[in-house]
């Protein structure tokens, strides 16, 4: 996969059994511990925010043909990627230092419903602490999340976003 991050080739990566999605986007980074997507908006035609998921939870994964390319209506993943140092996304940890005071959603393997959106606070090399955010935009209270707990970080995409335009 790392030389699919290299060429930023557009992929859908399927993580079943250990989480029921499939994640579709241009593969930034790649390595053992992560792989990082700018994510592929299916509505919209275009690229928004970015998908961090643990390597090892990677069952399979397809690049995309040239037929795929039809629902690409905007290809504005340049101007985006050219907005983040993507050597600050090596591993879980060090991504989430980057993105301390920035709005993030996070899913835990433990509970299918365990959809966290919240600031990031701080940040070790074995947790987490979000102040989160609930469905109404009000800050509620810190919880502290164990990095091997987590299966799924978003970042900077339209929600992330409007979260934080309407957080009071």
């Amino acid at each position: 996969m790392e030389e699919i991050a290299e060429q930023r080739l557009i992929i859908d990566i399927d993580l079943r059994p250990n989480v029921d999605d499939v994640y579709t986007g241009k593969c930034l980074v790649a390595n053992s511990e992560i792989v990082m997507l700018l994510n592929f908006d299916e509505e919209n035609g275009n690229f928004d925010g970015y998908t961090i998921v643990k390597n090892s939870d990677v069952e399979k994964y397809r690049t995309w043909e040239e037929k795929d390319f039809g629902e690409l209506k905007n290809d504005n993943s340049e101007s985006l990627v050219a907005n983040i140092n993507l050597n600050d996304f090596t591993d879980l940890e060090k991504s989430l230092k980057s993105l301390v005071s920035e709005i993030v959603s996070i899913f835990a393997y433990d509970d299918e419903d365990s959809f966290l959106v919240g600031k990031i606070l701080w940040a070790t090399n074995d947790s987490v602490e979000l102040h989160l955010i609930d469905e109404d935009s009000n800050w509620s209270e810190n919880e502290i999340i164990k990095l091997s707990d987590i299966s799924y970080l978003g970042f900077d995409t339209e929600y992330e976003r409007e979260i934080k335009k309407n957080a009071v």
